[in-house]
Formats: structure tokens, sequence, C-alpha cells
């Protein structure tokens, strides 16, 4: 609906192993008022209409609308009727009817009303209170206009003439569609600039996190709680977010299955406006997808198996690259810096979901740069045969070798390869290292490197210096440092997220503001980098160097970017 006169200017595995506006979707909907009347018969909907349609009308009456005020939501963002009636857009000076679902108020709008300049094209802005200005407006031309009422505001909509009479330019559709339909779209442009998102209010926006309760991870849980808590504390006391206080809101829980019951029943219940450093490790795939259909905001999460670089959840945005980054960092530190041509890899994991598809992505990493096919070897947890892989690995002429397992099968398995003459590179992202790695035969020394998403070097002076004021003024415990340095940095995105995304604050907003970060300094970590194909902040890995002999990681450690 772009009210404008004619020729106006023209988005550790914890619990277990168009022509309206070009390039966009634009619409609104016309009460049988259209240039060319019909009668609308109720036709079949689809599953997905009424599936999105249903969850529009729940979210919307969740925040407070009425019935008629929830159904206009459905069209305003969606194009789609809640009772299957058609609604048809007639687009452009031709009038060349399409089906408004093809060009949803929102899509030129935006989901506050407000407009989205693109291509030439201002949809100018619809909000109420601005429609309905006692003094009207000026349009892009010097145009004066009236203030809108309700018929003016449907005659514009249905046959694209302003409050003063004059005819709205051809880059707003025209449409048609039911009078209740009209009605309850009507409703809802009066209701869309207080209609705001779950989790917001005027004095207050309500962030979540699901975090383990009771038995070993029960301190870990608590870690993060602390330091989310004290970050919000001080962000309140300087005001809040223009004058927003953050309220967090925990659910935690012993076990897996109540902590995916109750983090799921919190994503859900729309009291919150985003998720802050939920621990999702073990439950990536069923929170994920809850996250993604309630269009939640997910800031740091916890977990070595995030979705892979190249597969894209909008609303999730990870911090540091999980295993299948790693790997794929430490194949190119072994291509380049170790100066193996297209080398022979073997990868040995033990068989679970998880590993078997990092392995499949190093296979997938192997095959875009034409090396030569990987050997995947899986065996049972815990039951690893040291002697037949060593054979098969080396009998395939091995180079690189990277293990996906406990340290202390990774010697099993490099004692039978150093007795068989067979000593290649070894490879290992660092969250899986423990004690045993530096029990490797003598004859792998300078030949074992690790990855790690973040390491010490990271931390800037400033950043340790504010950090540790941090602590000491919330006297906050010295256990789970890394957590500790994780949530504060999460914390922190997510604010600079917040301020970005402007007082009219929404989840598409934040998203869009998060999409926009370019190597933002967190003090803690990497830089963080976010666009619209990219949710790892620091997509890469360190590369660090074991010495055997000293048993330790060796000084400096290169940074590999993945792309």
């Amino acid at each position: 609906m772009t009210f404008r006169t004619a020729g106006g200017g023209a988005s550790d595995r914890l619990f277990g192993h168009g022509a309206a506006c070009p390039g966009r979707r634009g619409v609104l909907a016309s009460s049988g008022m259209g240039p060319r009347p019909r009668t609308s018969v109720p036709g079949p909907v689809s599953k997905a209409a009424i599936l999105t349609t249903a969850l529009l009308a729940g979210a919307a009456l969740g925040a407070g609308l009425s019935e008629e005020e929830a159904r206009g939501k459905g069209i305003f963002f969606e194009g789609d009727s809640a009772s299957g009636r058609d609604i048809t857009a007639y687009v452009g000076p031709a009038l060349v009817p399409l089906p408004a679902s093809a060009m949803p108020c929102a899509g030129c709008h935006g989901p506050d009303g407000l407009g989205r300049p693109e291509a030439g094209v201002t949809p100018s802005n619809i909000t109420w209170s601005h429609l309905t200005k006692p003094y009207g407006t000026l349009s892009g031309t010097g145009r004066r206009r009236p203030a809108y009422a309700t018929q003016t505001a449907i005659r514009a909509i249905a046959a694209g003439i302003d409050s003063a009479g004059n005819r709205l330019d051809a880059s707003m559709p025209r449409y048609e569609m039911d009078p209740q339909d009209m009605a309850d779209l009507v409703a809802y442009l009066k209701r869309l600039e207080h209609d705001l998102d779950p989790g917001l209010a005027d004095t207050t926006i309500r962030v979540g996190t699901v975090l383990p309760a009771g038995g070993p991870m029960a301190s870990l849980g608590e870690a993060i709680e602390g330091v989310v808590k004290a970050y919000f504390d001080d962000i309140n006391v300087q005001g809040g977010i223009y004058s927003r206080r953050l309220e967090l809101k925990v659910a935690s829980a012993p076990t897996r299955e109540l902590v995916l019951a109750r983090g799921s029943a919190l994503i859900e219940s729309g009291e919150i406006f985003a998720l802050i450093a939920p621990v999702t490790a073990g439950l990536e795939a069923e929170l994920g997808e809850i996250v993604e259909l309630n269009q939640i905001p997910i800031i740091g999460p916890f977990t070595q198996f995030p979705a892979d670089a190249d597969t894209l959840q909008r609303f999730t945005f990870y911090l540091f690259a999980g295993l299948t980054v790693q790997a794929r960092a430490l194949l190119d530190y072994a291509s380049k810096q170790l100066e193996l041509s297209k080398p022979r890899v073997g990868v040995v994991y033990p068989h679970d979901e998880n590993t078997g598809a990092v392995a499949q992505a190093i296979r997938g990493h192997a095959e875009k740069h034409k090396w030569p096919e990987p050997l995947l070897i899986d065996y049972p947890p815990r039951q690893v045969n040291a002697a037949a892989i060593a054979a098969q690995l080396k009998t395939a002429d091995t180079q690189a070798l990277v293990f996906l397992g406990p340290g202390s099968e990774l010697v099993a398995l490099a004692q039978e390869g150093a007795r068989r003459a067979w000593v290649p590179y070894v490879l290992m992202p660092g969250s899986l290292v423990d004690k045993a790695l530096f029990d490797l035969p003598a004859a792998f020394q300078d030949r074992v490197f690790v990855a790690y998403p973040t390491v010490p070097s990271d931390h800037t002076p400033a950043g340790k210096q504010e950090f540790g004021r941090f602590q000491q003024r919330h006297d906050l415990p010295r256990k789970h440092f890394p957590a500790q340095i994780a949530a504060y940095s999460a914390a922190k995105l997510l604010v600079e997220g917040l301020k970005t995304a402007g007082r009219g604050l929404s989840r598409d907003k934040l998203v869009k503001a998060l999409e926009a970060l370019h190597r933002f300094d967190t003090g803690l970590t990497p830089p963080l980098t976010y666009s619209a194909n990219r949710r790892i902040g620091a997509l890469g890995a360190h590369i660090v160097a074991v010495d055997l002999k000293e048993r330790n990681f060796r000084p400096g450690a290169d940074w590999v970017g993945v792309e």
C-alpha cells in the first residue's frame, strides 16, 4: 500500500551425544472497490497458508490483539485471508492481477509500516498516527492531503485514490478483497505501530535463556546466568536500551528431556523477545527448529555443532565455529602451511550423527578442492580397533589424519601407526583434546595440530581489564571461565544489536542490525562479523602446534579463516 500521489518520487554436547516494490513483496487489498470488481468466492487454502495465518493470529492474540486485528495482521504480513477467500492485487499501469500473497504489505512498508525505499520507489509511512495527522501531510511532490479516515483509507487501498481525491502512483497496487477482510486489515493498520513483538513492552525487553540445572552441569548454568544477569544489571543502571530495562527469564532443568521441554515452552510462550547464551548442546536440531518456526533471535548458543557455515538459520547467531568449520580450517592449514598438496586425508571418528556430519563435511571440502577422496572410518564408541584402522590408513597412504574421538583412543591408533612406520600429520579439534594427547609416540613430534575457535591471545588488554572489573564488581565465581567469557560476549553482542536496531525495536530489526556488524570487537573474542548469509561471527579457527617433548602447546597460533 504505497500512499503516494501520481507523479511522486519514485532478514560440549552437554546433554548427550514486483512491480510495486522491485525485489520485494509488497501488498494490500480492496473491498470490492478495485478497478476490476468481481465476486470473491472462497477457494481452497493451502496447509501452509492456514499454518502461517494461525501462527500469526496466535502471536497477535498473545500480544493483546482482537480477533479482527489478528486476522488483519495475517493479511498485512502474508496477503492471505484467514477464511481462505481470494485477495487480489492489481499491479502497475496495466493493472495486472496477482495473488496478494505474492506482495504482502510488510514487504514494502516493512513490519512497522514506516516504508522501505528501494529501487527508486519510496513506500510511504502507513502508520495510523501518521495517516490521520489532523493537519494532514505533504507528499514528496509538495502536494498536500488531509488526514485519512477509515473510508478514505479503504478507498486508497482499493481504488488508489488518496484522502484529497488524487490518484496514487502506479507503484501502489489496487486491491480487491471481501469487505470483512478489508475491515480486518484496516483494524490492524490502526493498531500496527503499537503491536510490539513478544517480550517487548514500553519499558522492558524480556530476554530468555535455557540452561542446565542440577547434576554435574548445574555450576555451568549458574555461571552463565550470573554473567548475563550482571551484564543486564549494568545496562539497566545506565538507563537500559532507549529507556527499556533488560529482564532475564531462565528455563532450566537437570535432564536433556526437561531442558528441551522447558526451553520449548519458553520459546513458544510469547513472553520473550530473544534468547541469550542458551546451552543447546545435544539439543541443536530440536531447539533450532522451534527457534526458526517461532522466529525468535538466539544470540551465542553454547554448542559444538552449530549449523554449518553453508547452512543459514536466519534467527541464530553463533559466536564461534563448531567442529565442522574447525576441521575445514585444519585442512586449509595442512594444505598451505604444511605444504600438503592435495593430501589424502583419513577421518577416524566414533559412530554418531554429529561426528558423522563432520566427516561428511570433510569429504565435501576435499571434493571442492579436488583432493583425493578422504578415507572415512567410523568405529563403535569406546571400541576402536587401532591395529586394523592403522593398517587400513597406511595402505591408503594417508598423509593427514583428522581424529574426532577421545585422546586416549588417538594414542592407541598412533602407537599402531608408529609401529608400522606410518606417521601422518594429526589434526584435531581442541574441544576433543585431553591430557592423553601428550602421550603420543615421539615419532609424532612436530606433526600434531589442534584447532581452537578462540584462544587467550584474543583477549585484548582493555578487554581483560574490563571483564576483570566486571567479575569483581559482581563477585562472580572463577569457575567456568571460558563459558563466562562466551556469555559476556554474547550479552555484549545482543546489546550492540539492540542499540543499533533503534527505538522502534522489533525482532526483524534486531536480526538486520546483527547482520550489518563487521568485525565487532568484544575485547575477548576474535572480531565478529555477520551478514545476510553468515551466522558464525568468528568464522575460522586458531591452529596451535603441540610440543610432545615439553608436553605443552607451542606459543603463537595461526588464525585460519573459512569462507
